[in-house]
């Protein structure tokens, strides 16, 4: 057994011999940055060894590291093996922060309607001489005082009545959910919901008071499962290799954990309703997805799904059910479902554009009340992996970029030297460049006095290491400039061919609805520019936030809406976007810039 001692942040935690520094570090909650999970591909776990024994240096890492980095001992966390007592740094950039996670979004005029009610009951003493069994007297009251007819039980009710009944002190209410009574508690408690939007990158989760419909307290953090891949398809390949569990599990701790921070008293929870990609909602109820990562992508279930709460683990109350939204097909899910019934156009009679931009970008097109919606495997570029000098949108990362007379001027989250860029600030900045020649149209990084050549190739200096937290440029390279390439190709492309599966072209787009964390925050001037959106007037856009996360709390109040997002995933037509006949021709035209 070895100690490993990390700094700048102070902390020593044991390890065993011949494990890697990345592990330990995980086990111990330290949260080093890695976008490929630990897989010795993205070269962003950097850290730079003070003193103690570790293996040899690998190839992978004499390949993503630079020849700087080494002569300064710096090594990759994943790779690297303990052999002795440890001290290493964790450089800035490979520290992850807590991510400025877009959890509000707009909502259409509310339509309460619960699917759960609270009823209060003053039930009949039994007696020698009126012997009723405790079920059968409450259900007896329910029917003579409500008009409720054959309800059940939830088991765990049964468990506790005798007990609650007996307890004389307080009124008490029976919550009921359809035609089952889940729950007894006392009267003048309240109780709440909770409505969960499982994202790829981000988790968001709202607690919500259910007949108000108000918003109590909202709480945002990263998917832990970004340890395991940045992407879906990434995650889909672990789970194959190694099984669901532990993707599975480690979303559940994370999410009881953010409940209890949200009540404090999870028992207080009587309803939860989720939304996620398809392969999220997979993951997360444990179903198998080795068949969504092989043609034609067929999910295990579209429909929607009530499960009881304690089944799949979720901390709540002991009767609560969980309604998971209805998914389409491949990979658009309840996610993409819950956004256009937040965004309302599931009723538009407008032709317009739903974007949901993420590491999965779900695209929807209404053209006369029909709509259409693809699924755009745009990368997560846009969340700074991938990227040089990416990072997600958290303290230190460079977030807006203007470029102007070889005058560079940004702005920073937090209002600190920056320590790397995140998804808004690389595109600002590619628009930027695009815009002042410094690249041509087909990227390409030309002759410039802040363009300086590498062995590795161009980079274009955006902040100077002077001027930086990291001690070091930070820089748009030219393969920075062609992974974003590749994700606004692979939108624009999904984009174009649903405009062409209903023959309609861009001037006839009426609104664009532009939705998810990134898209709230992104430049929609400098993303049209740069081919990201349809060259249309700036007033048919508007940013909506996660409408996902809005969705999913709509069904929590509302039958209705739980209905509509029903009607809506039959009504959606899916077009399957890789095995298209137009888009490879899309595609390649789109990387180019205009």
């Amino acid at each position: 057994m070895y100690i490993i001692d990390f700094e700048p942040i102070g902390l020593r935690i044991p390890c065993m011999k011949g494990d890697t520094v990345f592990n330990a570090a995980g086990k111990a909650g330290i949260p080093i940055i890695s976008y490929c999970g630990g897989k010795m591909i993205c070269g962003r776990c950097k850290i730079r060894i003070i003193n103690g024994n570790v293996s040899a240096i690998s190839t992978n890492e004499k390949n993503l590291l630079s020849e700087e980095e080494i002569a300064n001992n710096y090594r990759l966390a994943c790779t690297m093996r303990v052999l002795s007592d440890l001290k290493v740094e964790i450089p800035p950039e490979s520290l992850e922060t807590i991510q400025q996670l877009q959890l509000l979004g707009k909502e259409p005029q509310l339509s309460l309607d619960p699917v759960i009610t609270k009823y209060k009951i003053k039930l009949q003493e039994s007696s020698l001489e009126n012997p009723l069994a405790d079920w059968e007297n409450l259900q007896k009251f329910l029917k003579d005082k409500y008009g409720f007819k054959n309800l059940r039980p939830d088991i765990t009710l049964l468990q506790n009545l005798s007990s609650n009944l007996r307890n004389k002190n307080g009124e008490y209410s029976a919550i009921i959910r359809d035609d089952e009574v889940i729950g007894i508690t006392k009267s003048a408690e309240d109780f709440h919901g909770i409505s969960i939007d499982i994202g790829t990158t981000k988790l968001a989760v709202y607690l919500v008071e259910i007949h108000s419909g108000q918003t109590i307290a909202i709480k945002g953090a990263m998917n832990p499962q970004i340890a395991y891949g940045e992407d879906v398809m990434s995650r889909i390949s672990y789970a194959m290799e190694n099984g669901v569990d532990q993707l599975r599990n480690c979303l559940l701790n994370t999410l009881n954990q953010l409940i209890q921070e949200l009540t404090g008293n999870p028992e207080k929870v009587v309803d939860v309703t989720i939304v996620g990609n398809t392969a999220m909602h997979h993951l997360f109820i444990g179903l198998p997805v080795i068949q969504l990562g092989r043609a034609p992508y067929s999910p295990v279930v579209v429909q929607s799904l009530d499960v009881k709460a304690r089944e799949l683990g979720l901390n709540v109350a002991q009767g609560a059910y969980i309604h998971l939204l209805p998914n389409v097909a491949g990979f658009i899910g309840a996610d993409h479902v819950a956004m256009l019934l937040a965004t309302e156009i599931y009723k538009t009679s407008k032709n317009t554009i739903g974007i949901d931009i993420g590491t999965n970008t779900e695209v929807a097109l209404s053209v006369n009340g029909d709509i259409a919606s693809l699924s755009c495997a745009s990368g997560p570029a846009f969340e700074g992996a991938g990227i040089k000098h990416g990072m997600r949108a958290s303290n230190g990362a460079i977030e807006e970029v203007n470029i102007k007379n070889n005058k560079i001027d940004f702005k920073v989250i937090g209002d600190i030297p920056p320590t790397g860029i995140c998804g808004s600030g690389i595109l600002d900045a590619i628009s930027q460049l695009r815009q002042q020649k410094i690249i041509d149209q087909r990227g390409r990084l030309q002759d410039h006095d802040l363009v300086s050549k590498k062995k590795s190739g161009r980079e274009f200096i955006l902040a100077s290491k002077k001027n930086s937290e990291i001690e070091k440029d930070i820089v748009v390279t030219q393969h920075d400039i062609n992974e974003i390439q590749l994700a606004k190709a692979a939108i624009c492309a999904g984009i174009n061919i649903l405009l062409q599966e209903y023959g309609i072209n861009e001037e006839e787009i009426e609104k664009v609805v532009i939705a998810g964390a990134f898209g709230t925050r992104i430049n929609v001037e400098n993303a049209i520019k740069i081919g990201l959106f349809p060259s249309i007037p700036l007033n048919r856009f508007t940013q909506v936030g996660n409408a996902a996360g809005v969705g999913a709390k709509l069904a929590l109040i509302s039958k209705e809406y739980r209905s509509i997002a029903g009607d809506i995933a039959s009504r959606v037509r899916y077009v399957e976007l890789t095995t298209h006949p137009k888009f490879t021709r899309e595609f390649s035209h789109a990387l180019q810039f205009p």
